[in-house]
């Protein structure tokens, strides 16, 4: 049972900004104002000035979706049981032409919620710009699963494709004129005709700007700043 007392600061502050960055708020002021609470209040216990006893880490809990117990101190896991999340890979609609953008290596852009029956080859993409304007706008969360050949469950649907010439774009593939080639349409833009694609994976689920918010996770202390066309 945890007690009304005070809980050691430097770790119990680490553990509450990692809640708060969970939870979608990007900003200390962000959290303030969902909260309802004074600035110099919670910014101090953020950042180590002052604990907080275990009534008000209840309400820290619940607003982040972060478990009490971790929050408070540090023993099992942050998330309640049964949350998911996924990573988000890339920008979309950042690179030449409204192409996909991901993250270099092992790194990401943070994480996301993951959708209600999502598969375990879940992946996210950040849209950025109005490139795709029609099936996504700038700041929402497009969400794909299970990359592979191209086939009849692609067309017609959105999916990320993959190009033969190390593009990536979010499309609605059409049977080409050949093996291999695809007619690629968007709202848009105009149709790609007879483009070679190696693989393609359908999209899934799509949030807004105010939803993609909620789900959002970011991860403060591991920038990503090397993007690359392919992955």
């Amino acid at each position: 049972m945890i007690s009304g007392k005070l809980i050691g600061m430097s770790d119990l502050a680490d553990r509450l900004m990692k809640a708060r960055i969970h939870a979608g708020y990007e900003s200390v002021q962000d959290a303030v104002d969902a909260l309802g609470v004074k600035y110099p209040t919670y910014a101090g216990h953020e950042n180590g000035a002052s604990g907080f006893k275990a009534p008000t880490g209840e309400i820290y809990a619940r607003k982040f979706k972060v478990n009490f117990t971790w929050l408070m101190t540090g023993k099992g896991p942050m998330l309640p049981d049964g949350e998911r999340t996924v990573p988000i890979v890339g920008y979309a609609g950042a690179g030449p032409d409204g192409s996909v953008l991901f993250a270099e290596g092992q790194g990401n852009y943070g994480e996301a919620t993951a959708p209600v029956d999502a598969a375990d080859t879940s992946e996210a993409l950040e849209v950025r710009g109005d490139s795709m304007h029609g099936l996504a706008n700038d700041g929402w969360l497009i969400f794909y699963e299970e990359k592979k050949a191209p086939g009849p469950e692609h067309m017609g649907e959105p999916c990320v494709c993959w190009l033969e010439s190390g593009r990536v774009l979010i499309k609605e593939p059409q049977w080409g004129s050949a093996p291999g080639l695809f007619h690629l349409t968007s709202i848009n833009a105009r149709t790609m005709p007879d483009v070679a694609v190696t693989a393609m994976a359908l999209v899934t689920d799509i949030k807004t700007r105010a939803a993609a918010k909620k789900y959002i996770r970011r991860h403060p202390n591991v920038p990503v700043t090397d993007l690359v066309i392919d992955k």
